[in-house]
Formats: C-alpha cells, structure tokens, sequence
C-alpha cells in the first residue's frame, strides 16, 4: 500500500501542479479509509445512491441523471488514475502496468475503488439493457462480470485505466437533453462521437492489449504467479474481445445515425433514445429498423 502523502511527499519538487492536485485528493481518500473499504461495500453503497439519484431525478429534462452521476465518477476518475499511471515510473521507480504485473499492488486507493463502483452501477446497467436490446444486456452483464472477477482476486486497479470508455458515456446521458438549445444538442451529440471513437475504438483495445501482452510475458514469473489466477490471463483476452465486438458494432451505428442526421432523414431531437427504430426529420418513427 502507497499513501498518496507519501508519494507527494516523496516526489513534490519533481511532481507537476496536475499530478500533486491528482494525489492531493487521493490523500482525501486515503484520510477517509479508502484503502480500508471492502469492495462489496463500495458496489452496496453505490447501488444504493445511485437508486435514490435514480428515484428522485429519474431522467428530468431528458437526461439519465443517475448513469451521468456514475460516468463523471468513473471517466474523471479513471482519467486521473492513466494519468498517474504514465506518471508511475518517476513516482514509484516502476513504469505500469509492469508495476501491478509485479505484485505491487494499486498506485493509489482511487486505483482500486473504482472498479467497484462500476461494479455497483452495472445492476443498473443490465437491467437497463432488458428494455434495450441483447447487445445492452450483454454490455451490462460483462461488466459485471468482469469488475466482479478482478474484484474477488483483489485485482480491480488493473482495470482502473480502462474505465476511460465511461467518458463517452458522460455525453451519451445527455443526447435526449431538453433544456439544451439546439446547438449545445449538436455539439453535445459531436462530443460523444468523438469521445466514443476516442476512448472505445482507439484507447482502449490499445490499453487490452497492453494488459494482456504484459500478463502473458510475466506469466512464469514466481512474483506474478503468486498473485495472480492462472485464468485472469485468458479472461482478460476473451472478456476484451466481448467489448471490441459491441464497441464497434456500436460505432458503426452511431455512424449510421450520424450519416441519417446529417442527410436530414433524422431531426437534431429526432431519434436520440437508444432504441433502433429509425425517427424521421418531424421526429415521427417509422418501423424500419435503423
């Protein structure tokens, strides 16, 4: 365990103004215990919180209130622990993810918190998707699955990077927006093709790659072998997979989508639920599916 006051102190002088603010709150959680909570604990609390944002807010002014709330968490979150991580060589004398390959543990309590809020949000996340489609409802029960499987062997920071892809999500929970005036619509709606393309398409499958190829030339190693199951290894591998598969399955039709709006087949309002029915200009669906 690194407390984030023993890495300011130890590295302030060589350390830039963003990453001494980064570890500056992380100090906060560690002064609350966070390297002390219990992963089960973390996905009941959020549960729970995210169930009353959920019951009072719902989805006012046409924004998903609760899944915003759990996005601006987890995408700023996970923003800030990449950042540390590219930092990890001159804050802890190991680059990652070779550091975590070693047994070294989380960089810091945010590391290894986050995967379990995720954890929580995901009950929400698959029962949303029983009102969606199969490919929403396989989303939701992979992540699940996956924040539980790297929970349960105490391994949940390893995928701290990884939750950059809820940074698209942050601009998904606002596209059906009512109080937005057209062109922060617009503008709104262009974030989250580029954050999608961004985090989802690009960014991640990069970040799975370099887990998986790092898990595979350490995987003889006594050190690793110790502290890691013989099977995350080829989890890590096939769970990706699932992801690629829906990430571009999903790009091509926001693509879609896009090419529809930008035809004037589709309104700016017209056809921003999650839903495949195919809206027309006056905002009106016909039954084709998009």
């Amino acid at each position: 365990m690194i407390k984030a006051e023993d890495l300011l102190r130890n590295g302030s002088r060589a350390l830039s103004p963003l990453t001494q603010q980064i570890l500056r709150f992380c100090q906060i959680l560690d002064d609350a215990g966070a390297w002390t909570w219990k992963y089960r604990d973390i996905a009941i609390t959020t549960v729970g919180a995210l169930f009353v944002v959920r019951s009072i807010c719902h989805k006012k002014g046409g924004i998903d209130w609760y899944a915003l709330l759990h996005a601006l968490v987890s995408g700023l979150g996970s923003l800030a622990c990449i950042y540390l991580d590219w930092e990890s060589a001159s804050l802890t004398g190991t680059a990652e993810p070779l550091r975590s390959m070693q047994c070294q543990g989380p960089m810091t309590s945010l590391h290894r918190i986050l995967p379990a809020v995720t954890l929580g949000y995901s009950l929400f996340d698959l029962a949303d998707g029983f009102n969606l489609s199969f490919d929403f409802v396989l989303h939701g029960g992979a992540t699940g699955l996956v924040m539980l499987y790297f929970c349960y062997y105490d391994s949940p920071h390893l995928l701290g990077a990884t939750l950059t892809v809820e940074v698209s999500t942050i601009f998904l929970t606002m596209v059906r927006a009512e109080i937005f005036p057209d062109a922060i619509s617009i503008a709104n709606m262009g974030m989250f093709v580029i954050t999608f393309f961004l985090f989802r398409i690009l960014l991640f499958p990069c970040l799975w790659f370099l887990l998986v190829s790092s898990m595979w030339a350490e995987r003889n190693n006594e050190t690793y072998s110790n502290c890691f199951p013989p099977s995350m290894i080829w989890f890590s591998f096939t769970i990706g997979l699932v992801f690629h598969v829906l990430n571009f399955y999903w790009f091509y039709k926001i693509l879609k989508k896009v090419e529809r709006k930008m035809s004037g087949k589709e309104g700016t309002r017209a056809g921003n639920d999650l839903k495949e029915e195919e809206h027309l200009s006056n905002g009106e669906h016909d039954k084709k599916r998009a």
